[in-house]
């Protein structure tokens, strides 16, 4: 069994700076949001995890910057722009029924250590999602690291297990703390030795395996005067640094591998957040556009009825031509076909003016009728363009598409199945178009735009 467990406040920052700022109408920012979510999707794809959980930190000191006043004391605060994002967030993790984990005066490396170490115990392995590379000394036979960049809103992943940490380090990775001990992060202001960098700290623990062994020979002769003097002088900085970079796995959070399996989203609530994110894309991506379907809605589809005669003019009613001249007509639950189509009084009566119709792909239906001599009068509805309204980057707004996504079910495949299925489409999507602010936009230039194109 295998655990997927994001850092959460790293891979939305990660996000934030790696995709150019978006917003919604309202001025909402959402790019960290959306690119967490495409993150988190293509970690999914990749590790195919059973579990999948998120830790963020909380705001206020931890122990850390008890021992140390100036821990993470360089850091800039976090862009307003980022911040408004971030309760968002959590919502629709909470509505993906994904666990977050998190823990007032312990960070989320802590809390991740914790989470890690726990999966091992039980026999779980552990992928960390991160953009922070001190997570790498948690490497052990059962926790990997994904180490995540995003730049130009394209996301590069790299993941260590042990071997990978030793052909960059040539060290172990719980090494990584002595390393940070000696050579310091400035990202988190932890001062190691000053004057002592990388390649360096690298070198000694290389010679001498960690920090304690380095301080028991200092008087090796390979260890250059000046470079002695430096570690002399810096070692009660070095202790301290080693304790800070020190991941600690025994953050006090209630958690069991099985309380983070992969369960079904609460899809009207995740729904609901993504139409007001502007999400569009991702409502189609996790299948949730039904949701925008309201019970009452629902309640309105119904079957449809074969009859022999037409709807009387005047009725309301959708139109279908297929592609072998068939007509069918389906109005108040009634359905009925003519085959072939062909000039006539009432076909004057119910496609020209005075019969108020419903269509799928207004255009295409216009020119057929105009090849009868019909002069195509009083559509006023058209279910592909309010289909494509409600959401333009899909790129095929077939009948099937669209009644699969809004009516969970495919049109069938006779005429009247079909005429059915466009008036049905109508009674879901033109609330939908009202709900979203489109009504005036669609009814006032894209429909009446149709017969001008």
């Amino acid at each position: 069994m295998k655990l997927l467990i994001l850092d959460g406040n790293s891979v939305i920052n990660r996000a934030f700076y790696g995709i150019r700022l978006l917003t919604t109408k309202d001025g909402l920012f959402t790019n960290a949001i959306f690119g967490f979510l495409n993150i988190l999707q293509r970690m999914e794809t990749e590790e195919k995890p059973d579990a999948v959980c998120v830790a963020f930190d909380l705001h206020g000191p931890t122990f850390r910057h008890q021992q140390y006043e100036g821990y993470k004391a360089t850091r800039h605060k976090m862009p307003e722009e980022l911040a408004q994002q971030m309760p968002i967030m959590k919502d629709i993790l909470n509505a993906m029924n994904i666990p977050i984990y998190e823990c007032q005066g312990w960070e989320a490396d802590d809390v991740i250590g914790t989470v890690a170490k726990a999966c091992g115990k039980s026999g779980w392995d552990c992928v960390v999602v991160t953009g922070d590379r001190d997570s790498l000394q948690l490497i052990d036979d059962h926790v990997k690291i994904k180490f995540v960049k995003t730049k130009g809103g394209q996301t590069e992943t790299t993941l260590y297990d042990e071997a990978a940490f030793r052909a960059e380090y040539g060290f172990e990775p719980i090494k990584l703390i002595d390393l940070k001990s000696l050579m310091g992060d400035s990202s988190d202001n932890i001062p190691g030795v000053a004057g002592v960098g990388q390649k360096t700290a690298s070198d000694l623990l290389l010679k001498f395996g960690s920090l304690d062994e380095i301080y028991a020979n200092l008087d090796d002769p390979s260890i250059r005067p000046k470079l002695r003097e430096k570690l002399v002088s810096g070692r009660e900085s070095a202790q301290m640094s080693y304790e800070l970079a020190t991941i600690r796995c025994e953050a006090p959070i209630v958690f069991k591998p099985e309380d983070a399996l992969i369960r079904e989203p609460d899809k009207k609530e995740l729904y609901d957040l993504f139409v007001k994110l502007e999400f569009q894309k991702l409502i189609d991506r996790y299948g949730l556009r039904s949701q925008g379907v309201c019970v009452e809605e629902k309640a309105a589809v119904r079957s449809f009825r074969s009859c022999d005669g037409l709807p009387k003019p005047g009725t309301l009613c959708a139109v279908t031509i297929m592609e072998d001249g068939t007509v069918a007509f389906a109005w108040d639950g009634n359905a009925c076909a003519v085959a072939p189509l062909e000039r006539t009084p009432e076909m004057d009566a119910l496609l020209g003016a005075g019969t108020p119709k419903i269509c799928h792909d207004l255009k295409t239906t216009l020119h057929m009728v105009a090849d009868m001599g019909i002069d195509g009068e009083d559509f006023i509805f058209d279910t592909a363009l309010a289909a494509y309204d409600l959401n333009p980057s899909v790129g095929d707004y077939s009948l099937r598409r669209v009644a699969s996504s809004y009516l969970e079910r495919e049109p069938g495949g006779d005429a009247c199945a079909e005429a059915g299925t466009v008036y049905q489409l109508r009674q879901v999507l033109e609330p939908l178009l009202v709900r979203n602010g489109m009504d005036k936009l669609y009814g006032e230039i894209e429909l009446p735009l149709c017969r001008t194109l």
